[in-house]
C-alpha cells in the first residue's frame, strides 16, 4: 500500500513527524497503543502463542502482563525510529550509551576485523550511533524489505553516523573487498532473524525448534574474525545501554554449530531477564521442523 504513495509525500510525512519533541511523540505512542493493542489487536494471537510456548512456567496473568508491556514498548519503538533522522550526535549517544567501546576498539588496534552479533531487542535501530565511538569501518547488514520506500528510509537512518548499510546477499562480497584493501571492518548482524524454511540449521530457541542463519558463523570461521555478542538494555523510556562481550577470539578453533548455539544461549538469557523488549509479534517460530532434520 505504501508503495502507491508518492515518495515526496512519504518523505514529507516522516520529516514532519521527526520534528516533533519526544514528549509529543510519546503521547502519540500512547494513542497508537490503544489502536494497536485494543482496537486492531495486531498479532495478539501470535504474541500470546509465542509467550506461552517460550514461558510455559509462567501464569496466564504473567504472560498477559508481558504482552501489554511489549505492545507499549513496540509503539515507543515506532516513534523513536521516526525521530532518529533528526537526532544530533550528542543526543543519540546520551540515549544509547555505549558502555565498553574499548572491547571492540582493541581489535582495530591489532588490525583485526570483527563480527558483531546483535538481536531484535530494545531499540536496535539506534545502534546506528556505533561509528561515533568505534574505530572500525561499519557494515550494517540488513535483510531486504518488501517495501522499498520504507527500506530506503531505514537505510538513510542507519547511514547517517557513518555506517554502510549492506544487504545480506552481498555481505561476503563486501568483506572480501575490505580484506583485499586491508580495511578493518565491523560486520554488524541482527543474527536472530528467521531464515527461509529450507535453511539447514535448526536449534532449540526458547523451548522451541527454530531456524537460524549460519552465515555469521561461516563468515567468522572463513576470515577468523573474532565474534562478539552485543547486548542492549532498556533503562527507561527512550534510554538504552549497549555493551559487547567476546564470544570467540579465534573462531576457526570451533565449529559453526558452537558459534550459533553460544549466541542463541546468550540471547535467551537476555530475553528471560527482561522479556517485554523482544519482538514477540514476529512469527519467529512459523516453520515446523521436518522429522529428518537434526537439531544442533
Amino acid at each position: 500500500m505504501v508503495e502507491k504513495v508518492p515518495k515526496y509525500v512519504v518523505r514529507t510525512f516522516l520529516t514532519g513527524v521527526s520534528r516533533l519533541p519526544f514528549s509529543v511523540l510519546y503521547v502519540i505512542s500512547g494513542i497508537l497503543f490503544i489502536f494497536v493493542y485494543h482496537v486492531f489487536r495486531y498479532r495478539r494471537d501470535v504474541t500470546r502463542r509465542n509467550l506461552k510456548l517460550s514461558f510455559p512456567e509462567k501464569t496466564d496473568d504473567e504472560r498477559k502482563k508481558i504482552a501489554r508491556q511489549y505492545y507499549r514498548y513496540l509503539c515507543d519503538l515506532v516513534v523513536e525510529i521516526l525521530k532518529t533522522p533528526v537526532l544530533k550526535k550528542e543526543e543519540i549517544l546520551r540515549r544509547m550509551v555505549i558502555k565498553n567501546p574499548e572491547v571492540v576498539n582493541r581489535y582495530y588496534d591489532k588490525g583485526r576485523s570483527v563480527i558483531v552479533m546483535a538481536m531484535h531487542y530494545g531499540n536496535w535501530e539506534w545502534l546506528c550511533c556505533m561509528p561515533l565511538l568505534l574505530k572500525h569501518y561499519h557494515f550494517a547488514v540488513y535483510k531486504s524489505q518488501q517495501d522499498s520506500k520504507f527500506e530506503a528510509h531505514l537505510n538513510s537512518v542507519r547511514a547517517r553516523f557513518g555506517a554502510e548499510p549492506v544487504s545480506m546477499s552481498i555481505t561476503l562480497r563486501k568483506i572480501l573487498k575490505a580484506e583485499k584493501e586491508g580495511t578493518c571492518v565491523l560486520t554488524g548482524l541482527l543474527a536472530d532473524q528467521s531464515p527461509p524454511w529450507n535453511h539447514p540449521f535448526w536449534t532449540t530457541f526458547m523451548n522451541q525448534p527454530a531456524l537460524f542463519f549460519n552465515g555469521p558463523a561461516k563468515l567468522a570461521i572463513r576470515f577468523n574474525h573474532p565474534v562478539l555478542f552485543q547486548q542492549i538494555k532498556r533503562i527507561k523510556r527512550g534510554f538504552y545501554e549497549t555493551s559487547f562481550e567476546v564470544l570467540f577470539e579465534n573462531p576457526r578453533e570451533v565449529s559453526e554449530e558452537t558459534i550459533i548455539n553460544t549466541y542463541v544461549r546468550r540471547i535467551e538469557s537476555v530475553i528471560r531477564e527482561e522479556p517485554a523488549w523482544y519482538l514477540w509479534s514476529h512469527k519467529r517460530w512459523k516453520y515446523k521442523k521436518p522429522g529428518d532434520k537434526p537439531v544442533y
